[in-house]
């Protein structure tokens, strides 16, 4: 009985006798493919990194070259503001001089430069207001109402399958 006991031992721990005889022999072949999957692997990540570098520094050049630009257009902006403000004030005056000279009266002339304020300031607060309601994200609020409403759609139409 002893000898029956003994090799069952072996099989129930999962080994045998021999030392090595578990783990299957690996080819030269096989070897040979995983080295050059591994080195296809890492020279696969070299070029990631090298690719994710220069766009990094493209990244950063542009940036730099936006930024410039950027300030360029700031200080022409701001060099505009009072350009365009007097220009304003030139067309006001040439179109009171010009009601001055055709109506002949200095009431008629001042009459006719507020009536022109008057007209510009309503089509800005006109556009102001078309700007005003287009605000508030529209469409995407009426997506998503529509998206939760086939939602509730579902979740009805399942409940009273359940």
């Amino acid at each position: 009985m002893s000898e029956q006991a003994e090799p069952l031992s072996s099989k129930s721990e999962g080994r045998s006798a021999e030392p090595g005889a578990d783990t299957p022999e690996v080819s030269a072949d096989a070897i040979k493919a995983v080295e050059e999957l591994i080195d296809h692997t890492a020279a696969w990540l070299r070029q990631i990194l090298a690719a994710g570098g220069e766009v990094a520094t493209m990244l950063r050049l542009e940036l730099q070259l936006t930024l410039g630009d950027a300030r360029r257009i700031l200080l022409l902006g701001l060099l505009l503001v009072p350009l365009m403000l007097f220009a304003w004030v030139v067309f006001s005056l040439l179109a009171g001089w010009l009601i001055w000279q055709a109506a002949g009266s200095v009431a008629a002339a001042l009459g006719g430069v507020l009536v022109l304020h008057g007209a510009c300031i309503a089509v800005l607060v006109r556009q102001l207001r078309v700007y005003q309601q287009s605000l508030g994200f529209r469409r995407t609020k009426a997506h998503v109402k529509r998206l939760m409403q086939g939602a509730n759609d579902e979740s009805s139409s399942t409940d009273g399958r359940d």
